[in-house]
């Protein structure tokens, strides 16, 4: 009985975990939706006649996803030509392998870092990771990702930022300081972060985020 009770257990565990990385799957492969939604759209048309530079990088890389981050007063412009209003992100270093768009954000064509106190900001599914809600803890109960919607009728969708392949500068302490565009998207939008390990106050803070298109078309 007690062995029946130990499988039931691990399976209800092992499914959650499969469970899990399908939405973190999910959120990638959106994340990767979006750029070029961004890319081909009207919205950018600086871009609308480039190819994409979507590939794999493998080396040490900043996982923004669950960063909140400070507006600095500045814009900032990267490969599209457009500018937009400029926000400073505190994101882990994380090395292995991750998702990037070589000819978005402000990246040089290649996975190549700029230089050797800069890293790219990139995008990888994980479960756990250290992230800035819980001071970059290494500590597995600290580190779980969690996904929350900041919904559209917020009007927070201007606060969403985007650090997708953008240039990070590493800090003394080993965190990436990762300069990233916000006010992409409308107020009205509805996006999706891992910012603030489930505390709704993380959708104001302008976290780094994934907007998706809400009923109403934004």
């Amino acid at each position: 009985m007690i062995r029946k009770i130990a499988k039931a257990v691990n399976f209800r565990k092992n499914n959650m975990k499969k469970l899990l990385l399908a939405l973190l799957a999910v959120v990638a492969l959106a994340a990767l939706a979006y750029t070029l939604h961004i890319k081909f759209s009207g919205t950018d048309k600086a871009e609308s006649k480039t190819t994409s530079g979507l590939t794999v990088c493998d080396g040490k890389y900043a996982l923004c996803a669950a960063s909140t981050c400070k507006p600095t007063n500045k814009m900032i412009t990267g490969n599209n030509g457009v500018a937009y209003p400029e926000v400073e992100c505190r994101c882990p270093i994380i090395e292995g392998r991750a998702i990037a768009d070589t000819k978005a954000g402000n990246m040089a064509g290649s996975c190549t870092p700029s230089d050797s106190q800069h890293v790219w900001s990139l995008f990888a599914p994980k479960l756990y990771y250290p992230q800035e809600a819980s001071n970059f803890s290494n500590k597995p109960k600290d580190m779980k990702a969690t996904v929350q919607k900041c919904d559209a009728s917020l009007n927070l969708g201007n606060k969403a930022s985007n650090c997708f392949s953008w240039n990070c500068k590493i800090g003394a302490d080993g965190i990436a300081i990762c300069s990233c565009p916000t006010g992409q998207v409308p107020p009205a939008t509805t996006f999706l972060t891992e910012a603030g390990q489930g505390n709704p106050e993380a959708c104001s803070q302008y976290p780094v985020s994934l907007p998706i298109q809400n009923p109403h078309g934004n």
